[in-house]
Parts: C-alpha cells; structure tokens; sequence
C-alpha cells in the first residue's frame, strides 16, 4: 500500500521550484522523531464552519478550509499565526478556472497564497500561478475519481466522529487508515515545508496544537490530520511539523499501485492530460506556463 508521504508529489511546489524539477520527484519525508509524543488528552474539533454549495456539499471537502489566520497574538508556540491584515489576492469568492469540471475556487487560491506569504518571500504573481499548480493534480483526481468521493467521504466522516467522540487515535487509524506503511500505530510523521502535497502541507503548518482539522482532499483521498508538536527554526521555511494522520485513498489508486504501476507517473501524465476551462476572463495567466496549451478556447 502506497505510504501517502513517502510518494508525496512535489506538485505542491513553491513558486521558485518548477513542476517538474527532479528535487520534487523524491521520496519526501523522513522517519517520524522519536521524542515527539501524543498529547494524553483527546484533540480539539475544529469548529463547524459554514459550508457552501460544490459537488460534495462544503467546500471543505474539495480541500478548502480556514486558512489559520486569527486576531489572537502570536504565542511563540506551535505553527506561526498568518497575518490577518494581509490583503488577500480575490476579494469574493467565486469559481475562477474548472479542471475537468472540477472548480478551483478563489478561497482555495487565497488560503494557499496567505500560506506562502508566511513562510518564503516572492513575486506575488508567482505564488498565484504556484497555488494553481499546486490545486491542479488535486482537482484532477477528485474528476476522475468522482464516483468514488461518496462512499469515501462517508469512511473519513465517520473516523472524524470516532475520534472526537473519544475513541483512541491509533484504534481509528487501524480501522480506518489506508496509509499502512505509516511507520507507527498513530500515522504520524515529522517533516519540513513544502514536503507533502497541498493542502496537506498547509494544514500541517498551520493548524493550532492538538486541534483536529476537518476531512478534506488532497490528490491522494480524504484525510484527517493533528499537530501534535511544532519546531520553529530561525526562519519560517525551515520549520518541522509533527502530525498524526488517518487517510481514506482512493480505490482505484490503491488498485494501481497493487498492478505494479508508478502512481506518482500515472498522476502526472493525468494532469498533462487535463482540460482547462478558464471560467473568469484574465484567469488564464494564473495557469502555469507548461499548462497553458491544455486550455479550452472556444
């Protein structure tokens, strides 16, 4: 079975790292630190937040939630706050390109630019185009494997309600996860920015301490996943997260990989593949550039 971080894409890059550059097609995350333990006490829900209309009822099911900014001072503890005065790049939300129907919405844009600004300095041009690129392998998974989304939402919802009704993290996972070379009981893992797909690596660098965050996708499946501890460098790029996770993969990826097949080649040649509708005029440039003749012109 496909270990969800060892075959992590680099399709999550940062905008001075090109999508296809051989440091992103590593395995990406080292073995879990030993001193990190889980915290004795159950983790906190993140709070119900207001849903809106999409293909599986909330946008945070297509891998768009609260993007961690807050009012509340920083700490000095655990993932950085994002500033909540930073203008962010789309005002209102709405649905600004489809990747084989599938919407990449102005929020899923604006949470990950307000995520780079945190933690690296860039053109801001670039970060757009970096948010699209990173959205891109997302979005086509979650088309291709649409009939799947249903039954596997119900699988991550109900690990969501075992765990925040108490029940242990590590017995919800061996029921539960499909990460099973995870290399402990509770799924967990310690690594950098920027080593893991979006929005997983967002999440993992911004979520409170001990908060559990709500199901959502990434291009592998659904997934919950906790910080359970957080090493802050002297810069914000070079900051370590803790995290446990549980993950519902789609079928026919698992499928794949039991045929023998490279899932991370097989996921690139799908987005190379994809069909790009530009649904807002001028959306056009937030596309990369290696995307752009997938773009269906009327």
């Amino acid at each position: 079975m496909i270990s969800i971080l060892a075959l992590a894409l680099a399709l999550c890059a940062l905008p001075q790292n090109p999508i296809d550059s051989p440091e992103h097609l590593k395995p990406l995350v080292p073995a879990p630190t030993q001193t990190a333990a889980a915290p004795p006490n159950k983790p906190q829900a993140q709070p119900t937040q207001q849903a809106a209309s999409s293909t599986l009822g909330s946008e945070r099911r297509q891998g768009s939630l609260q993007s961690g900014a807050s009012q509340v001072p920083d700490s000095g503890v655990g993932p950085r706050k994002l500033d909540p005065n930073q203008a962010v790049p789309f005002a209102h939300n709405r649905t600004l390109l489809k990747i084989n129907g599938v919407a990449i919405r102005a929020s899923e844009i604006n949470e990950l630019v307000a995520y780079y600004r945190s933690c690296q300095t860039g053109i801001a041009d670039l970060q757009l185009t970096a948010a699209v690129n990173a959205l891109l392998p997302l979005k086509v998974m979650s088309a291709h494997f649409k009939n799947d989304l249903p039954g596997m939402l119900d699988q991550i919802d109900a690990a969501y309600a075992a765990i925040v009704g108490g029940e242990d993290f590590a017995a919800v996972v061996k029921r539960y996860s499909e990460d099973s070379e995870a290399p402990n009981a509770e799924g967990r893992y310690t690594f950098g920015r920027g080593r893991a797909v979006q929005p997983f690596d967002r999440l993992s660098f911004s979520l409170p301490l001990n908060t559990l965050s709500h199901p959502f996708l990434s291009v592998y499946g659904f997934h919950l996943i906790e910080v359970l501890d957080y090493e802050r460098a002297a810069k914000p790029a070079d900051d370590r997260s803790t995290m446990r996770h549980i993950l519902i993969m789609y079928p026919g990826m698992i499928a794949l990989e039991k045929e023998g097949k490279d899932v991370r080649t097989w996921i690139k040649e799908q987005v190379k593949a994809a069909k790009i509708e530009v649904v807002e005029a001028g959306m056009e440039n937030l596309v990369p550039a290696a995307y752009r003749k997938q773009i269906v012109r009327d």
